[in-house]
């Protein structure tokens, strides 16, 4: 299975981190994108609107393996961090950019269905907080034709991944049950 780890957090030391690692250790051969690490910021005028297939000049150049590793993927891993009760700006801004993966007429231009498994990160322990993401992000993967699991990861604060250790079990055997 051709998996895609991306890990949307804007550290490198907190806990998406170390799920990504983790979980590119069990998808041995997946892609891992650090969103933090990417160039791009900026809206990007689209001139491919007509076509029926993705194109990685469809999204600026930041971002062209990233699409590619997405478009290829069989199942996307997507790891944000929960601010101010949604995900984070940076995980709001490349998903904005899966617009590339939809034709004139709305539809997707996947050969095949996908899988994304949602990992919402967050501080505080009650998993309820992060509810109207995952209904958000679950909405999302519909209009894409993705198959969708979300997971709410609680206690997980800052650069202090006990939260994520305490969970990773959790989250592995979900993940492997989704597949």
């Amino acid at each position: 299975m051709n998996t895609v780890i991306i890990n949307a957090a804007s550290k490198h030391d907190g806990n998406g981190n170390y799920i990504a690692e983790k979980l590119s250790q069990k998808y041995e051969g997946s892609a891992v994108i650090e969103l933090n690490a990417l160039a791009f910021c900026h809206d990007y005028i689209n001139e491919f609107r007509d076509s029926d297939v993705f194109k990685p000049e469809m999204v600026e150049e930041g971002l062209r393996d990233a699409m590619t590793a997405v478009h290829d993927s069989d199942l996307i891993i997507f790891i944000a961090p929960n601010y101010f009760s949604f995900m984070s700006g940076l995980a709001k801004l490349f998903l904005d950019r899966f617009y590339v993966f939809l034709n004139k007429s709305g539809r997707p231009r996947f050969e095949s269905p996908k899988k994304f498994f949602f990992i919402f990160t967050q501080g505080s322990a009650n998993r309820s907080h992060g509810q109207s993401t995952l209904d958000w992000v679950k909405g999302f993967c519909n209009m894409l034709g993705f198959k969708y699991y979300g997971i709410v990861v609680p206690s997980c604060r800052g650069a202090d991944t006990e939260g994520a250790r305490l969970k990773m079990e959790e989250i592995s055997m979900s993940l492997s049950m989704f597949v």
